[in-house]
């Protein structure tokens, strides 16, 4: 399900993206979703992963260091 969206743009912006659009053969909106899926990919957590690693134990970034170090 899509729902309408507007945006305030400088002309220049405008021309931009719709002759991007045409290159790629996608609507400027497409092209606005995918960007936007595309930075929201970039916020993910970096420590997602390490959650649970160490369940019941604190560590510091100490540790951590030093772990990494080891393995090199």
């Amino acid at each position: 399900m899509t729902t309408k969206l507007t945006l305030s743009v400088p002309l220049k912006f405008k021309r931009t993206a719709r002759r991007l659009s045409q290159q790629r053969g996608k609507s400027i909106s497409a092209l606005v979703v995918e960007l936007i899926e595309r930075e929201a990919k970039k916020e993910k957590d970096p420590f997602a992963n390490l959650r649970g690693i160490w369940k019941d134990r604190d560590i510091d970034a100490d540790e951590i260091r030093e772990r990494a170090w080891k393995r090199s």
